[in-house]
């Protein structure tokens, strides 16, 4: 739990009320692997500092839910984008959610390893290893895409899936921005 933003219960008036649970299961699925609600139900990770702005929630979640359910771009493929993210920074509770789906996607323990370390992962595909490469450096890099990485990407993935991998690293840059204000830990299961 943290300090700065501590978990608001959903039966509090400025709490993100009713809504929460049907929006994190449209976002995440039924079951979500990871714990996104504390012991007494009050939301935690992301969710607790969005408690703190509940006018921004929905709007959170549905750009979230239009980025990782954009078509062209595979589940599996997106998990890679976010642990190339994970390579640069250091966000505990993202850390502890998409290691647990990327593994359920069929990522092993060492790939899911490496990739958290900003390292390519072993046995990946062509097309894999230029998603997560084009991912690390467009999240380390602080101007313009280096063009060798660019033209790699537009060879081999194409504009369009290109930009569909943008907007992937840009919603967990957000995220991990609202976590690390707040602060925010990897809850212990």
């Amino acid at each position: 739990m943290s300090h700065r933003f501590p978990p608001i219960p959903l039966d509090h008036p400025s709490s993100l009320g009713s809504t929460f649970e049907s929006e994190v299961q449209k976002h995440h699925g039924e079951s979500p692997s990871f714990r996104y609600k504390d012991r007494n139900g009050a939301p935690i990770g992301p969710f607790a500092v969005l408690s703190y702005t509940p006018d921004l929630f929905q709007s959170f979640m549905s750009v979230g839910d239009a980025i990782l359910n954009q078509k062209g771009f595979e589940p599996r493929e997106r998990e890679l984008v976010i642990l190339a993210v994970m390579g640069v920074y250091d966000c505990p509770y993202v850390l502890y959610a998409h290691t647990r789906i990327a593994k359920s996607l069929g990522l092993s323990e060492e790939q899911v390893a490496s990739a958290c370390k900003g390292t390519v992962p072993e046995s990946l595909r062509e097309e894999d290893r230029v998603i997560y490469t084009t991912a690390l450096e467009l999240a380390t890099s602080r101007g313009p895409l280096d063009e060798g990485v660019w033209q790699r990407a537009e060879k081999c993935l194409g504009r369009e899936k290109s930009a569909r991998l943008g907007h992937v690293v840009g919603y967990y840059l957000y995220a991990c921005t609202l976590l690390n204000l707040g602060a925010i830990p990897a809850p212990s299961d």
